[in-house]
């Protein structure tokens, strides 16, 4: 076996550093993680490197083999394995390396992956770099050893397929959003049972930005990895609803697209307008390619009775370079309320068959003000009565006195009207003669 030469591993180093300053983290498309500083190597693994990250202080990295057995920095077969190690790194590169479970006795930081160099590799078919917002994307992942897929059922058995998305903005935070997962059974969008090839949908709900995907497939005996670079863009289409105008039943649809991602020409919209039952879902397809555009923009209107829904749909289109694509469209509720001219007209009709709340609390209203005016009216009524009795009996009293008086003069007798000071002074003189 050749020994491995120490200027190639200075060359990696060289190589991953300069990697390192980079914006974002990058990956070789089949390198595997390094979990609990544990990893797996499988069988038929020709070459593997090993990339340890550390606090920056000198630190004796240990690896341990599947057997038990311990190597070093200082302690290894030159043969088959070069180290190059510095403050911060090691690099360890073996050649056919013992298969089974390897552990890593140090204390780790920042990204540690493992880089194998064997004839089994995972193929990912149509992943693009770009895509959108909401788009279902089909893809398809085979196992691939010397060239030819792999259909060992006893090798495919238990294979279980993830697909993750690292946000790049934040990989500090190990941000990490797993959106499949697989099988090589035959179910689900799996073509055939353990024929090696996985035919993936993946619906990418992701807000736009750069991210990292990670697709991983592993079973007991192996784990491979495949990692590429994803950016999400905004969707090419965009639309709104308003409702028609001259107290008209129904909304207007208009659509937005951008040329410079979908060919106008190529979009069709499967889309329905759902009430609060089925009876009241309505699917609406739209050709672009029947529609008249105007600054990339069309408008169709669509008849619908008084009453709330809920638009959905799916866009199918062509890219600009070709790339056939769909994805959905944000759900919107909205409502088709009647016109002010007609709840008026609809309110006059209800009080004139039958009586509102609002008509019931006026006539309550009326009734006891009409109350409150009789009594009233009462009131007066017998404060005049009152008035015309006191003044009668005023009348009947000096009627009665009258009439008693002139019984008294015709009988002769002294009233107090006769008397006068001539009957006092006989009287006023004899007291004063007695005095005397």
């Amino acid at each position: 076996m050749a020994i491995i030469s120490k200027k190639w591993i200075a060359f990696t180093l060289l190589i991953l550093t300069t990697m390192s300053t980079m914006a974002h983290t990058i990956y070789a498309p089949n390198d595997i993680p390094l979990l609990d500083n544990r990893f797996r190597i499988d069988p038929n693994t020709q070459q593997v490197t090993i990339i340890l990250n550390h606090p920056s202080h000198a630190q004796k990295i240990v690896l341990v083999k599947p057997d038990g057995s311990k190597w070093y920095a200082q302690r290894h077969p030159p043969e088959t394995v070069a180290w190059f190690n510095n403050r911060n790194q090691d690099i360890i590169t073996i050649q056919n390396p013992m298969p089974g479970p390897w552990q890593a006795i140090a204390t780790l930081n920042g990204e540690n992956r493992i880089q194998l160099l064997n004839p089994t590799t995972l193929k990912v078919e149509k992943l693009p770099l770009k895509v959108y917002n909401k788009e279902y994307l089909t893809s398809y992942i085979s196992l691939i050893n010397d060239g030819q897929v792999m259909t060992d059922k006893d090798l495919l058995n238990n294979a279980q397929l993830t697909v993750s998305l690292i946000n790049s903005d934040k990989l500090s935070n190990d941000t990490q959003k797993s959106i499949a997962l697989y099988k090589d059974d035959g179910q689900s969008y799996d073509s055939l049972p353990f024929d090696g090839k996985l035919s993936t949908r993946l619906f990418m709900d992701l807000t736009p930005g750069r991210y990292l995907v990670n697709i991983k497939t592993k079973n007991n005996i192996f784990i491979r990895t495949f990692n590429a670079d994803m950016v999400v863009f905004p969707q090419p289409l965009s639309y709104k609803i308003e409702q028609l105008s001259n107290n008209q039943g129904g909304v207007e649809l208009t659509f937005v697209i951008d040329p410079l991602e979908i060919d106008p020409n190529s979009v069709i919209i499967d889309s329905l307008i759902a009430g609060n039952n089925e009876s009241d879902t309505k699917q609406l397809i739209v050709h672009l390619a029947d529609q008249i555009l105007e600054n990339d923009t069309t408008t169709i209107k669509v008849k619908l009775p008084y009453k709330n829904y809920t638009y959905s749909g799916e866009v199918f289109a062509t890219t600009i370079d070709g790339r056939e694509l769909s994805f959905q469209l944000p759900e919107y509720k909205f409502e088709v309320a009647r016109a002010a001219a007609q709840v008026i007209e609809s309110t006059i009709v209800t009080s004139a068959a039958e009586p509102t709340i609002t008509d019931l609390e006026s006539k309550t209203i009326e009734s006891e003000e009409t109350e409150i005016a009789q009594t009233f009216q009462y009131l007066w009524i017998f404060v005049l009565i009152l008035i015309v009795i006191i003044i009668i009996s005023i009348f009947v009293v000096l009627f009665i006195l009258k009439r008693k008086r002139k019984k008294l003069l015709e009988n002769g007798e002294l009233s107090l009207d006769d008397l006068s000071t001539e009957h006092l002074k006989p009287l006023e003189i004899d007291e004063n003669n007695a005095k005397k």
